[in-house]
């Protein structure tokens, strides 16, 4: 056995091995006092790297070699954020044994999108022309017809679908082709130009018990939230509810208020945790119940004069929405008596429904109580309008 054997057996090491290792505390030493050391974060943790020139000939300011600490790795689509830029991982250097290298680029560009829970994302990329070379990418300040986009490959961009709109500096694209395959760890889309512009949601929050109520301090109160993307009410939407006082009021992520004292509060509610999009109600807890009884008239704002449309009403109390039986009824507005305007021709009190007919041009009230009387509706205005 010679005298290398003999220590290898003893080591458990090769001469290559140990030479690495060697390597390996030398750059560990000397990692921060480089020149090209460099303190970025990727994927949101922050990293001791060096950042060189991808090529020792060429200078690229958007393209670099990106040196991890010995030990650590970077994969491809990773987002390093660098030079106060987000840069992507495009590819991996495999020559150095000695750190993991990755090849980055910077991102010219951000995709943003709402994902299926109308959650808004902004997802950096790189924007270039038609097509894709893997060996050579070109940033472009004229936009073409067709134009390819890199991106990290996450859960999140994998949700965006085929035929989806981008607006990317003045123009609209399509996607119209998405791999993820060629380059593990991205995704590689295809867009051409697009006549038909992106749209973005405009969401509001209504919280639909009221501005204000009362509520005993032994009854939770459970709070009944609507979103609307415009018109379209959003059936799952991500909320985040907030008490101005937790030793007075708690409220859960579902939005059910608990009561520990007596006093007021307010209990706000965000929408994705956007401050634009939010309501708040105010809660005065008391000893005693208390009721706040209230009934809601929904239909159409006009009617065809000769026509007929159907309304309905909710009773509520404290936003709960309860059972009880309705009239309805008709005022005139403007000084114009109701019985030239418009008629209610049937109602059902069970269902709390009822069909108004338009008579003659003009507005009408249309109001609703229950039976007993304590509980009356401000009153709808509906127009009696013409066909034409």
């Amino acid at each position: 056995m010679t005298w290398w054997t003999d220590y290898q057996a003893r080591r458990g090491q090769d001469r290559k091995t140990l030479f690495t290792d060697n390597m390996k505390n030398l750059v560990s030493t000397e990692f921060e006092n480089s020149t090209s050391y460099e303190l970025v974060k990727i994927s949101g943790v922050d990293r001791k790297t060096r950042i060189v020139e991808e090529s020792s000939i060429i200078r690229n300011a958007n393209r670099k070699r990106l040196l991890c600490f010995p030990d650590e790795t970077i994969s491809i689509g990773e987002i390093v954020e660098f030079d106060n830029s987000n840069w992507i991982c495009v590819m991996n250097d495999t020559t150095s044994k000695i750190s993991d290298v990755g090849i980055i680029e910077r991102c010219n560009n951000v995709l943003q999108f709402y994902d299926k829970n109308s959650i808004l994302y902004d997802v950096p990329c790189i924007v270039g022309k038609g097509s894709i070379s893997l060996d050579e990418q070109k940033i472009i300040s004229t936009l073409d017809s067709e134009i390819a986009i890199q991106i990290s490959n996450t859960s999140i961009t994998r949700q965006i679908p085929m035929n989806y709109v981008f607006k990317i500096g003045l123009r609209n694209y399509m996607v119209v082709n998405i791999d993820d395959i060629t380059v593990p760890g991205l995704l590689l889309i295809k867009m051409a130009y697009s006549e038909v512009e992106q749209v973005f949601p405009s969401y509001s929050l209504t919280i639909l018990n009221g501005d204000s109520i009362q509520a005993d301090i032994n009854t939770p109160v459970q709070l009944n939230i609507q979103v609307k993307d415009r018109e379209t009410i959003i059936t799952s939407p991500l909320l985040i509810f907030t008490s101005s006082n937790n030793l007075i009021a708690t409220v859960s992520s579902t939005g059910l208020v608990s009561f520990l004292s007596v006093g007021n509060v307010v209990i706000n509610c965000k929408f994705d945790n956007d401050n634009l999009i939010q309501d708040s109600i105010g809660i005065e807890i008391v000893e005693e119940e208390q009721h706040n009884l209230t009934v809601e008239v929904s239909g159409s704002i006009s009617i065809i004069k000769t026509y007929s449309s159907t309304y309905t009403c909710t009773f509520k109390d404290n936003g709960i929405v309860i059972t009880d039986s309705s009239v309805f009824y008709l005022t005139g507005d403007d000084g114009v008596s109701e019985t030239v305007l418009a008629s209610i021709v049937s109602q059902d009190s069970v269902v709390n429904s009822c069909v108004v007919k338009g008579l003659g041009l003009g507005y009408v009230r249309l109001f609703v109580r229950n039976i007993v009387g304590d509980i009356v509706s401000s009153g709808l205005r509906v127009q009696v309008k013409s066909l034409f």
